[in-house]
């Protein structure tokens, strides 16, 4: 490889399939750069001569605020960020390579295949789910805001949305780790909210909430994932009640808004037979057409 890449992978504890997370990057990296945020078992990867841990002693709860400030551990001009939960299929590094050594890209917008409690989610606003992950280091930044786009320049390479060229994410393995990482991510919103004197309410709340469920059950079809589907329709609704409430609790639990729980279910079922209408129409349209 011409270029040379510096992969960059923020853990605390490892995830299951991390080892095959080292494979997957290995034959494209220079160097693999590990960000301890809480590592209890370094003795993983001494084997490997490509991989340095860079210890982060101050408190991490998201990634976001520490993406930036990990590039000036990388030696080289390209990097691949990747999480410690996330494997390289070997046609998406084809194509990275072969694009890089053409340096007919800056930046690589990349689709991402996430498993959610062993179930691969094709619907739900949650494929293609597209990443910037391998870039120039001058031409990406990111924001320390959670879940923060990041800022780029120059020429951008849209990979295909297929299952072998898509980043594999084994997003949640189960229920209990999608609450903690809710409560930690809400948590997080809830304080960001609060320090920059933002105005959260009961009808803010309302609004991001049902738009969740709504958006990804009815309008990105993720009643086409089962169960899962539905389940994660409800628990992505539930999280903005929950920074809410964190929201509530920073603020001594004193509010002097109206609370009207009614509103809730009125809108709730407002949006839903709406969409379940609209459905119905379509789903008639799409018979007749066959």
């Amino acid at each position: 490889m011409t270029n040379k890449i510096s992969t960059i992978i923020v853990i605390k504890n490892i995830p299951t399939n991390f080892k095959e997370t080292l494979r997957s990057v290995n034959n494209i990296s220079d160097e693999i750069i590990l960000i301890d945020i809480g590592l209890n078992d370094k003795k993983f990867f001494l084997k490997n001569k490509k991989i340095k841990v860079i210890k982060f002693s101050k408190s991490v709860p998201y990634v976001e605020l520490i993406r930036e400030e990990t590039k000036k551990y990388a030696k080289n001009n390209w990097l691949l960020f990747l999480d410690p939960d996330e494997i390289l299929t070997d046609d998406l590094k084809k194509i990275i390579t072969k694009k890089i050594n053409n340096n007919s890209a800056d930046y690589f917008l990349i689709p991402r295949k996430n498993f959610i409690f062993d179930q691969w989610i094709k619907h739900s606003r949650w494929w293609p789910d597209y990443q910037i992950r391998v870039f120039k280091k001058n031409k990406v930044f990111w924001p320390k805001t959670l879940h923060s786009q990041p800022i780029t320049q120059g020429k951008e390479f849209l990979i295909e949305a297929k299952e072998e060229l898509a980043i594999v994410h084994y997003n949640y393995n189960n229920l209990d780790q999608y609450l903690e990482k809710a409560k930690r991510y809400a948590k997080s919103e809830a304080e960001f909210l609060t320090k920059n004197n933002k105005e959260l309410n009961l009808t803010i709340t309302i609004k991001k909430s049902l738009s969740e469920f709504i958006s990804r059950y009815f309008t990105f079809q993720g009643y086409k994932d089962g169960v899962v589907g539905f389940v994660l329709a409800w628990l992505q609704m539930f999280y903005y009640f929950l920074v809410y409430f964190y929201y509530l609790e920073m603020k001594k639990f004193i509010n002097n808004e109206e609370i009207n729980p009614e509103s809730f279910f009125k809108a709730g079922l407002k949006e839903t037979l709406h969409w379940k209408k609209n459905q119905n129409l379509i789903n008639k349209l799409i018979k007749k057409l066959l």
